[in-house]
């Protein structure tokens, strides 16, 4: 019964029982690799036997800049197997982030997908930590210029052996890290531990949370260096689920295809990548026979967005809750068994538009200012506070330390409001919250409401600076093609779906696209930036 909660668990027997069990990647120029988990298992532990050779001590970190494939995912074993720290880096962060992070985290060895080897030789000169840079690939660039030695990750790998010893981890070490968006303020160092990310990928396989078994083949669209794809790679390897990997940025059309060719039963994403599935099914007349159910995370997605995937492709649109700091899966928006003959639209009205239901061992607080705990009566609104095995008690170095507790929980930065049914729902960021005239409107449920209407693809809705009220809603909208509507229209449409007339924008801006985080969401700071210098 105390046998260590370590990595080796999770991966140990994919190549035994499970080894026949595929892993699918699918790269931006269509070519499609596909081999097996117990070829897998014997290529993660080469590449321990790698690291070994590279005489890395234990504990060392290697950052990982990679899309979704095969390749990243051997990383993900054989680097914590081994007894060093995986660092997922953001591909899609700024010179100066990435400076700044892999220097915080002292990465002493890079592994690069090739296209990204540019990225890394503008890091020249500012990550004196890296020793060994390995491109992903069957050799690496002659001409790249980069800090410490080059080498290609296959060759590395060539002539090693297929097995190795496993090693005694305690299974409070580390063994990932990621940093958060560094949504204020500089990014910040989550490290995860080998025990928090075996119970982690366990609770991700329940039907609590992702519902992942054996006969299951999950597609996550959310990337591999964003917060361990939510753990999908973790917990499909444990149980040998087959993994269909997609590098590189979504083209709904190509994603589709591979979904539908690989009968891919479950899904996960962010609402940005879910909108334009929806319109690539709407447009095409496809169909996705095989997916039980689609998981979004990253925000709310809006009720329209689950009515669709319902009603009009017969799918299950789930949502989910977490952050990096929660490893992430914290909660998730599954009915109930009393709600089984429920009409659909009622256990949308209690359960689905939620952020959900705990997943068991995570513990969930709503708190006011004064840090006194709120009933969940559906209607007190404070932050929300969590803990649990998987949930964070710090930053790295010991920065944001306000938002930790002696005892375990979590500031999230969140306004939740609890329902008496048990659920949750992000009533917004606090820092997303518009006070006008010393009264609160969230802007994430206008953005709901927005979306609902028919003109409308996407919304986001952010504050402005007003002389009168203190702070306004601006509606910045992207239509339909052929498409048009006005303020009147807008305004009309949210008195309808209730928001008093003091609520409504003022002003909308009609927008080509709406700017997105590095992860896919829309990007606020971006807007308020842009309509509110």
């Amino acid at each position: 019964m105390d046998r260590p909660l370590n990595s080796w668990l999770l991966f140990a027997h994919a190549g035994r029982s499970h080894r026949h069990g595929e892993i699918v990647s699918r790269f931006p120029d269509g070519r499609v690799h596909r081999y097996d988990y117990g070829a897998f298992a014997g290529r993660a532990q080469q590449l321990m036997w790698a690291l070994d050779e590279l005489g890395l001590e234990r504990g060392a970190v290697v950052g990982s800049l990679a899309w979704n494939h095969h390749r990243h995912l051997e990383t993900y074993f054989g680097v914590p197997c081994s007894g060093r720290v995986l660092h997922t880096l953001n591909a899609r962060l700024s010179v100066d982030e990435l400076a700044y992070i892999i220097d915080h985290a002292q990465d002493r060895v890079l592994v690069v997908d090739p296209d990204l080897v540019p990225l890394v030789e503008q890091l020249a000169g500012r990550i004196p930590s890296v020793k060994t840079v390995v491109v992903l690939d069957e050799a690496a660039p002659a001409d790249a210029t980069v800090d410490g030695e080059l080498l290609a990750y296959e060759e590395l790998l060539a002539g090693r052996p297929t097995e190795y010893e496993p090693i005694d981890i305690d299974e409070r070490e580390p063994m990932g890290l990621c940093y958060t968006s560094g949504t204020t303020g500089r990014p910040k160092g989550v490290r995860y531990t080998h025990r928090s990310t075996f119970l982690h990928a366990l609770a991700v396989t329940s039907a609590a949370a992702l519902d992942i078994g054996p006969g299951d083949a999950v597609l996550p669209q959310v990337p591999m260096f964003h917060a361990n794809a939510w753990g999908v790679p973790h917990a499909a390897t444990a149980v040998g689920a087959k993994q269909v990997l997609y590098a590189g940025a979504l083209d709904p059309a190509s994603w589709i295809d591979l979904a539908v060719a690989e009968r891919v039963t479950i899904a996960a994403g962010v609402p940005t990548v879910w909108l334009a599935v929806a319109e690539e099914l709407a447009a095409s007349g496809r169909s996705m026979p095989d997916v039980r159910h689609l998981v979004c995370g990253g925000g709310q997605p809006p009720r329209s967005l689950i009515e669709r995937f319902r009603d009009g492709f017969g799918i299950d649109l789930v949502q989910a809750w977490g952050m990096t700091e929660t490893s992430p899966i914290a909660s998730l928006a599954w009915p109930q068994e009393r709600m089984r003959d429920w009409e659909p639209d009622r256990v949308l009205d209690v359960a689905r538009t939620q952020a959900g239901l705990p997943v068991p061992g995570v513990e969930v607080s709503i708190r006011d200012d004064d840090g006194a705990d709120l009933a969940f009566d559906g209607e007190s609104m404070g932050t929300l506070h969590v803990r649990g095995p998987w949930v964070t008690d710090g930053y790295l170095g010991g920065d944001g330390a306000e938002k930790f507790t002696d005892d375990g929980w979590f500031d999230t930065g969140d306004v939740a409001v609890g329902s008496p049914d048990g659920y949750f729902v992000i009533a917004d960021r606090v820092k997303d919250l518009i006070k006008s005239g010393g009264e609160w409107i969230s802007s994430v449920d206008m953005e709901a409401a927005l979306m609902a209407m028919p003109e409308v693809a996407e919304a986001s809705v952010v504050a402005v600076r007003d002389p009168k009220w203190q702070e306004r809603p601006l509606a910045c909208l992207v239509l339909r093609p052929g498409s048009s509507t006005t303020v009147e229209a807008v305004a009309a449409h949210l008195q309808q779906a209730g928001f008093a007339r003091w609520q409504v924008p003022d002003h909308i801006e009609l927008l080509d696209e709406i700017p997105r985080t590095s992860v896919g969401k829309f990007d606020k700071k971006v807007l308020r930036a842009r309509f509110d210098p």
